[in-house]
């Protein structure tokens, strides 16, 4: 259990794509909304007749992707969560132009926002992709027979929550790798894996659970290469909790640093670091300074996966619960985390989620939590979950991608949903 790894080799690079208030607003625009200089391409080969670029305030910019062949039919896309200092632009991310493209052949028109911010903006977000609808229509001279929401990660998030908003605008949602267990779901996760890391590694990571000094480096994965380099017990122990289930790939031995079980693990321990170093300052400033993360009562216990017998486990499981710091979230900060957002699972359209089997950024157990939230609203006729056999966050080949959104339409237009 305490020998030291000499060797530890982690090729699994994962990314995590990219985690005032007024309500979300309808599909016109706003009073305050204003356009911005429209500029019109005409590809001269591929599915798109014209793409329509523009911007609308404050700061979003969108584009549209006519097809050829227009069927009649929008897709409004929603992208993952963004560095908060990173560029406000329409880059591709997760596959998506590649997907586009597929979707634009079978006569799909594409609507895209990059949201007014970045960071884990599930309000903004929503306004922006909803807002959309609006200017598609002016720009199509109508508006589409049905419209379709697609999205990624944690704009799997801002789709559901249009979902449950606004079911009578939307015909059927596709929702890939996504944050559908809820904000506060993922935010506990991370960080009780962060808290876990600085009871065990004291002082090896800047900052705490809430807050990151500015201008700190985000962790990067050999950061926590380095950490279970020198004491590799902590690993197995936080993987071993009910409360922090890292995913691994089921092959070869956990406790060999050449197997992929072994690299997997340790990738998987470094996603939620990555997420936490990224988007804890952001949260907090989002919630106005109340703290968005409680571990005040929480009692880390072995789950069923334990990766050791609970004998040997045990004392490292008793000194976290005696060293691991406690935060507590105040009305107002379980508010913001609640509103923004938590799933009601009151889903009223068809919804087909699509998740890695081994995500280490946002874990499937996401997929349990958001199945059993549509268990209690009586609504699972309306929702099909699919899990994609392979690791990484948001790793599903466009073809995987575009099908699911076919058998999506498929179902919508048939009323016959998937048998899996």
């Amino acid at each position: 259990m305490r020998t030291t790894v000499q060797r530890l080799a982690v090729p699994i690079l994962m990314g995590l794509a990219g985690c005032a208030d007024n309500a979300i607003m309808s599909p016109a625009l706003s009073p305050e909304a204003t356009l911005g200089t429209t500029s019109v391409t005409t590809p001269s080969s591929g599915p798109w007749a014209r793409v329509v670029e523009g911007e609308v305030g404050p700061g979003a910019l969108y584009a549209f992707y006519i097809p050829r062949a227009w069927n009649g039919d929008a897709v409004y896309y929603s992208h993952g969560a963004r560095d908060v200092d990173s560029p406000i632009d329409l880059r591709n991310s997760d596959n998506f132009f590649a997907v586009r493209d597929m979707l634009g052949a079978h006569g799909f028109a594409v609507a895209y926002s990059s949201w007014s911010d970045n960071g884990v903006v599930i309000k903004d977000g929503a306004q922006r992709v909803h807002q959309l609808r609006g200017i598609l229509a002016a720009e199509l001279r109508g508006s589409p027979t049905r419209s379709f929401l697609m999205s990624h990660s944690l704009g799997s998030g801002v789709a559901l929550d249009l979902v449950q908003r606004y079911p009578n605008h939307y015909d059927g949602a596709l929702l890939m790798c996504g944050m559908v267990g809820g904000t506060l779901l993922q935010s506990q996760y991370a960080g009780d894996v962060r808290a876990l890391m600085d009871a065990f590694y004291p002082g090896r990571f800047a900052g705490n659970v809430l807050q990151i000094p500015a201008g700190t480096p985000y962790i990067t994965l050999p950061d926590v290469i380095a950490a279970v380099q020198s004491n590799p017990q902590p690993l197995y122990v936080i993987a071993s909790l009910t409360q922090t289930p890292l995913p691994y790939i089921p092959s070869g031995s956990v406790f060999d640093p050449q197997s992929l079980a072994f690299q997997s693990l340790v990738g998987s321990l470094y996603g939620p670091l990555s997420y936490q170093s990224r988007f804890a300052n952001n949260l907090f400033e989002l919630a106005h300074g109340h703290p968005t993360y409680d571990n005040s009562a929480t009692t880390y216990s072995l789950g069923q996966g334990a990766l050791l017998p609970p004998g040997v486990l045990q004392p490292a499981v008793d000194y976290a619960n005696a060293a691991v710091k406690r935060y507590a979230m105040d009305p107002a900060g379980r508010n913001f985390m609640e509103r923004y957002f938590t799933p009601t699972g009151d889903l009223r359209i068809p919804v087909l989620t699509l998740h890695n089997t081994w995500d280490p950024g946002v874990p499937a157990f996401h997929e349990a939590a958001f199945l059993a939230t549509v268990q209690a609203a009586g609504a699972t006729q309306n929702l099909l979950q699919r899990l994609y056999p392979d690791y990484g966050h948001c790793n599903l080949p466009p073809a995987v991608q575009a099908q699911n959104f076919l058998d999506l339409v498929n179902w919508v237009s048939t009323g016959v949903k998937p048998a899996s």
